[in-house]
């Protein structure tokens, strides 16, 4: 399995990397990037591409900029006519916060979340509780709240979007799922890492999964791992935090400033 992360709050793209990295990618990702008003948006968009073309690349041996992505009628991203190598290749992007992540496997379903460890402007912990009431299961709610701190609830509170949010896109559903038919019983991290959490569905406990949990740089990244080779992937591998310049093969530059002055001209966030 391939798990990559790009930090893009600090990626500040020069002409040359910016049209570096559009050179990567197809004219409509490209026009689609641009529709972003904001540059962290339209950074970390760029970023989900590049991590997808770097593990397509990885796997086959072709050039990153050599392969077609279309979307299906959820929105999820997919390869259009893939090469051999690639046919039974599961792939997913998440960015949030600080970072642009994905994974892949050509031997499970996979699905993956990011989210950042923070409370939303001008509300209170239990504000945001509140709104969220509906998309956690009484028992799941007793573990968020269990710490005494709001900084101890806010932090189970996100590990448990992620678990959520990583199977359902797994699965392929998104959110259509109803989430109360998922129930997570974490496990315990250990240096910031944690293998042993397991979900019920329905009520029924599903060992063909498996959720890896990583709490990196006040974010949580999980992963879901479905399927029968799941249990014999590497699991002692962790996500791999990469720079712009690991993504990058070709050093081809898209023949366009206009490009990189409309990016160049964004607020970087509201």
């Amino acid at each position: 399995m391939i798990r990559l992360a790009l930090k893009t709050s600090t990626w500040n793209p020069t002409e040359t990397e910016w049209l570096t990295a559009a050179n990567t990618i197809s004219e409509a990702e490209r026009d689609r990037i641009s529709q972003f008003m904001y540059k962290r948006d339209a950074k970390q968009s760029m970023a989900g591409r590049l991590l997808m073309r770097n593990c397509f690349s990885q796997l086959s041996g072709a050039f990153p900029e050599s392969f077609v992505l279309s979307r299906d009628t959820s929105g999820k991203p997919y390869l259009v006519n893939p090469p051999a190598t690639l046919t039974a290749l599961s792939f997913n992007v998440s960015h949030a916060g600080d970072y642009a992540t994905f994974a892949g496997s050509n031997s499970a379903k996979v699905g993956v979340d990011v989210m950042k460890v923070e409370l939303r402007r001008n509300t209170t912990v239990e504000q945001f509780f509140g709104h969220m009431k509906r998309q956690f299961t009484d028992f799941e709610w007793q573990r968020i709240r269990s710490p005494g701190s709001d900084r101890g609830k806010l932090f189970n509170f996100y590990r448990y979007w992620c678990l959520k949010e990583s199977y359902v896109k797994a699965i392929g559903t998104g959110l259509k799922f109803g989430l109360l038919r998922i129930e997570f019983d974490i496990g315990r991290m250990e240096d910031d890492i944690c293998r042993t959490t397991t979900v019920a569905i329905d009520g029924v406990i599903d060992s063909d999964w498996r959720f890896e949990e990583v709490y990196l740089d006040n974010h949580f990244i999980t992963i879901a791992v479905q399927g029968e080779d799941s249990t014999r992937e590497n699991v002692e591998d962790n996500v791999k935090v990469v720079k712009f310049d690991d993504l990058i093969v070709s050093k081809d530059m898209l023949d366009d400033g206009k490009y990189f002055g409309s990016f160049n001209e964004k607020k970087e966030c509201p």
